[in-house]
């Protein structure tokens, strides 16, 4: 049996993939190990996945607000060095590394040690191409009006590879520093690998492409749920509100808005009502306090599992994270997307393209607008049969499976 060392950083929605493909080869009998910020522990130890927790000085709270705050917490060169300097050991003892797109610390060190490695993510946005251009973060509404004209998309690739590459300078000089070349681009090229390249979502949301790196695999969704968010009490007590009356809206926000949600909830109660609907709120306990008193026809909640909780409403509201977006598809609830930050405008638009979400970008995010978006989507029954239809096949992805297979060959082929 192999040792794996799984090196990411990031959110739930960047880690919770790698997790549930760690948790498959452990049941095969390999050695697993995990290095990662210290807020996923308890999904580690849920999973019985020993933890070996990265610099604490770069560990940024999960999606935590501000691309500028998560950059930085990633990127800081103090931090990436010493980080290097914790992976050494760690990778050395491994027989292969799997990392995330923001792995950047484990793609140094794969190199400077010679070993197998595998890149693994969620988001498509990770692996972008040419012939199927992503809609990027920051530029988003920009580029939603030049193709709108008819405008190529591929300019913004460019921009995108040269801000990117700006924005990593400290990854590269030390790169130059211990010696390894730096003509690969750190964030695409980089990252990727020679052996194997996984993305773990649905191919229902997009086609493999000419220009992917070769030993691309689209796994389906590896579906992992923690089982310490929350009991079957408060779900069995959502149930019956929903089960009260017309089925509730369901409102959920991650990414930054999991954080900072702005008026997200507010406007969303608003829409709720302008409808006739009642609401379920789900939000982390520090924005639960903040929010306004509400009426019995909301219902207030933390983070449950969602495979639970989407069955529940007649529509989801959240911002199109592509897990979330799995489990949307999985029980074949209808969705407004509301994209706000990094890889979610271009996951809601692969949904809105296969016909399976319809999108209001968070910045045109109003009661109003949100109440037309969803009185359109609950009238939309050509959506509701595509997600009927589609609900079995996403059911049936096993993505952690499909990883774990493609993972026992490189192991096998680096003789361990």
């Amino acid at each position: 049996m192999g040792k794996v060392l799984i090196i990411a950083r990031g959110g739930y929605g960047d880690m919770f993939p790698l997790l549930a493909i760690g948790a498959a080869l452990h049941a095969r009998g390999h050695r697993v190990a995990v290095a990662a910020e210290g807020h996923h522990a308890a999904a580690c130890a849920d999973l019985g996945l020993p933890l070996h927790v990265l610099d604490q000085a770069r560990t940024a709270a999960p999606d935590a607000a501000g691309w500028r705050a998560r950059l930085d917490a990633t990127l800081a060169p103090d931090g990436l060095r010493a980080e290097v300097d914790r992976l050494r050991p760690l990778a050395a003892e491994a027989d292969l590394l799997v990392g995330n797109q923001l792995a950047y610390a484990g793609a140094i060190v794969r190199r400077l040690l010679g070993k197998p490695w595998v890149f693994c993510a969620a988001s498509p946005l990770a692996i972008p191409s040419r012939c199927d251009p992503p809609l990027w973060p920051l530029v988003d509404g920009l580029q939603r009006r030049t193709a709108a004209l008819g405008w190529p998309e591929t300019p913004y690739l460019h921009l995108a590879r040269a801000a990117t590459r700006v924005l990593m300078r400290s990854q590269l000089r030390l790169q130059a520093r211990l010696g390894l070349p730096t003509q690969a681009h750190p964030r695409f090229e980089g990252m990727y690998s020679e052996r194997l390249n996984l993305l773990a979502t649905s191919p229902l949301l997009l086609d493999p492409q000419p220009d992917w790196p070769a030993q691309t695999v689209v796994t389906g969704f590896g579906w992992y749920e923690p089982r310490f968010l929350g009991d079957d009490a408060q779900v069995e007590s959502l149930q019956a509100f929903a089960q009260a009356g017309k089925a509730p809206l369901v409102f959920t926000a991650g990414g930054g808005l999991r954080t900072s949600p702005g008026r997200f909830y507010e406007e969303s109660i608003g829409a709720a009502r302008r409808l006739g609907r009642r609401a379920i709120i789900v939000a982390g306990p520090r924005i639960r306090e903040g929010l306004p008193a509400v009426a019995d026809d909301v219902r207030v909640t933390g983070y449950l599992p969602y495979s639970r909780l989407f069955g529940l409403g007649a529509a989801v509201v959240h911002s199109g994270g592509i897990g979330t977006i799995g489990w949307a598809l999985r029980a074949a609830a209808p969705s407004l997307l509301v994209p706000a930050d990094w890889d979610q405008h271009d996951n809601a638009r692969r949904a809105a393209r296969r016909g399976f979400a319809r999108v209001l970008p968070m910045a045109r995010y109003t009661a109003k607008a949100a109440a037309e978006a969803l009185a359109a989507l609950l009238d939309d029954h050509a959506m509701r049969q595509r997600l009927l239809d589609a609900a079995p096949t996403v059911a049936a992805e096993n993505g952690a499976a499909v990883a774990g297979d493609r993972i026992e060959r490189c192991l096998a082929e680096a003789g361990a």
